[in-house]
């Protein structure tokens, strides 16, 4: 089944590719790929459908989608029902609103407290910001360099992270760090780590020894890294508390 969007949504070609690139850019935030953006928009015009039609009616070429859809899948943007062909379908998008507001939600309220203990204690506030996504991987490298007992984090980016930190997060385990990783159903990691898993994840946090912690974005281009023992006790913590509900 192929659908016409322009036709479907009574919106002019310009207007259209407008609000198409403002929904991308949106989406690219919560670490959609291009294709991927294409992909769920045309799901959620056909609502459901097979690889095939998707492909079609989003213009990704065939040969990519099913790798596209198995990415959402693990994501949790899209689910998958078994059968020949397969047939996919969005998340919707209020649930998909929902739960993601929700883990910012999380979020924020956790920085907010410790902002506030911070200005309780009188302690500095310092934040150091990396941008470009190499030299934020770079910077996860030195930490589990420097690792001496324990690193946790939780990313929606397994993949970026053990393909690029491979041989540092082996070597931090070879020499007795215990490595804790929360990260989305069905992505895989480093051997030797424990792996929790946890739907909704959007970014990517890592705290190194309960004295260095690390806050990225999901598309892994930003990163806040600060040596405040107060801060990364607090964001383990929080780490703690997602393993033990995952």
């Amino acid at each position: 089944m192929y659908l016409d969007i322009e036709e479907l949504s009574g919106m002019g070609m310009e207007s259209l590719l407008e609000r198409y690139k403002k929904i991308r850019d949106d989406l690219a935030i919560l670490n959609f790929s291009e294709y991927e953006t294409r992909a769920y928009i045309a799901l959620v015009a056909l609502q459901m459908s097979d690889a095939e039609s998707i492909a079609m009616t989003a213009q990704v070429p065939r040969t990519s989608m099913y790798k596209v859809l198995d990415a959402m899948v693990e994501k949790g943007y899209v689910t998958v029902t078994p059968g020949r062909p397969r047939q996919y379908a969005p998340e919707p998008p209020l649930v998909l609103k929902e739960r993601i507001f929700s883990r910012l939600g999380e979020t924020f309220d956790d920085l907010e407290m410790i902002h506030g203990i911070l200005r309780e204690k009188g302690m500095p506030q310092v934040i150091y910001t990396i941008t470009g996504k190499e030299k934020v991987l770079n910077k996860m490298g030195d930490l589990l360099g420097i690792a001496k007992g324990r690193v946790m984090i939780s990313t929606s980016n397994a993949g970026a992270l053990r393909d690029t930190l491979d041989k540092k997060l082996t070597s931090a385990i070879n020499r007795g760090v215990k490595i804790s990783v929360i990260t989305l159903p069905g992505q895989k990691f480093v051997s030797g780590t424990q792996l929790f898993r946890r739907s909704g994840l959007i970014a990517t946090d890592m705290v190194v020894d309960g004295k260095h912690a690390l806050v990225a974005g999901a598309s892994l281009e930003v990163c806040g890294f600060s040596d405040n023992e107060v801060m990364a006790s607090h964001l383990e913590g929080f780490l703690k508390m997602m393993m033990v509900e995952s």
